[in-house]
């Protein structure tokens, strides 16, 4: 792959010869067009191309979240990208032909900012409620108004899976009532994270598991 800048005949786009000219963002971009073979895939390719189909599935749930966790900080980058190059190695469990991502491994958001201190995930009364501590005093940067973005998402992909509240509450609270975005009799995984409240910082995500309504 290779950037081109436009000559006097202006810019080009499309398939020239083996070269295939294409703008990408801010970037004019040419490759070479990929060349026909008749050989089988190998084992790596084939495990390759399976983890960047389920991953990227997995991961367009997320688009709208992954704009928040993942702050573009490359112009040749995009949130996404970033996000499943991040995932790529570890949000996977089992082996080719039967991977499968593990929730509790995927990291929705990556930040400076200071995670939720000793953050818990508990049912009480039929209410899903998030409780953390609130420490006396705050490292610099970190703040008491500091957002906290929760997810829930339920197994398969099926429509309505994926619910997304951006303000839950702030790190003052201490705690959370998260019971409107639970989907009750289906298993719906959790995660949560801080953004400052300019939105200039978030926090590493964290995974909290599938709360149990007894």
């Amino acid at each position: 792959m290779a950037h081109y800048q436009p000559g006097a005949a202006g810019e080009f786009r499309g398939r020239m010869g083996q070269t295939v000219m294409y703008r990408w963002r801010h970037l004019k971009i040419g490759r070479s067009r990929p060349s026909k073979t008749s050989k089988p895939p190998k084992l790596v390719s084939k495990t390759q191309r399976s983890r960047m189909g389920i991953l990227s599935r997995y991961m367009g749930r997320f688009t709208e979240v992954v704009r928040d966790g993942f702050p573009v900080k490359r112009k040749n980058m995009t949130s996404m990208n970033a996000a499943i190059k991040y995932n790529w190695h570890t949000a996977f469990k089992g082996e080719y032909p039967n991977l499968e991502i593990d929730p509790a491994k995927i990291q929705i958001s990556k930040g400076t900012l200071d995670d939720l201190y000793r953050p818990v995930l508990e049912v009480q009364d039929q209410k899903v409620l998030i409780h953390w501590q609130v420490p006396s005093r705050l490292r610099l940067g970190v703040e008491m108004n500091d957002r906290l973005h929760v997810v829930a998402f339920r197994d398969g992909l099926r429509l309505r899976a994926f619910r997304y509240l951006k303000l839950a509450g702030v790190r003052g609270d201490g705690s959370a009532d998260i019971t409107d975005i639970i989907l009750e009799g289906e298993t719906t995984h959790v995660w949560m994270f801080l953004v400052a409240a300019d939105g200039k910082k978030c926090s590493n995500s964290r995974y909290m598991g599938s709360p149990v309504f007894a």
